[in-house]
């Protein structure tokens, strides 16, 4: 039987563990070509995974299981959104602000992890529509 809540939460998880990949492997490039080194790679990561931790904290709000009237899944969609962006800025602000990483490193990783989110959902749906 054809779940799309099950396959969603199942791309999730492939896209959030291929978005870290390719995170890391971004911050150990910006390490060794950046002139601040460890630092930099450390801004990319924590850039590209507040992307990440954002956009799984909302799949999860928003694919919950069951049926839902249409003014649940649209209050859990948005209520996902808040969630993803507040992480997010969050994430940056305290980079930013308490940890004093550097600003172009974070959106470098911001940059990679949306990049890879892109890419990685297209190949699986075009790869693949049903499953």
């Amino acid at each position: 039987m054809y779940d799309p809540v099950a396959q969603s939460k199942r791309v999730v998880r492939q896209v959030a563990l291929r978005q870290i990949l390719v995170v890391a492997l971004a911050a150990v490039a910006a390490g060794v070509l950046a002139a601040q080194g460890l630092r930099f790679a450390l801004g990319v990561c924590v850039g590209g995974l507040a992307v990440v931790l954002g956009s799984a904290l909302a799949s999860r709000m928003a694919l919950s299981e069951g049926v839902a009237s249409a003014n649940v899944v649209l209050l859990r969609w948005f209520a996902g959104i808040l969630i993803r962006w507040g992480v997010f800025f969050l994430v940056m602000t305290g980079a930013v602000v308490a940890w004093k990483m550097p600003p172009l490193a974070l959106l470098i990783g911001v940059l990679v992890a949306l990049i890879a989110h892109v890419v990685f959902v297209t190949l699986k749906t075009v790869r693949n529509p049903q499953s």
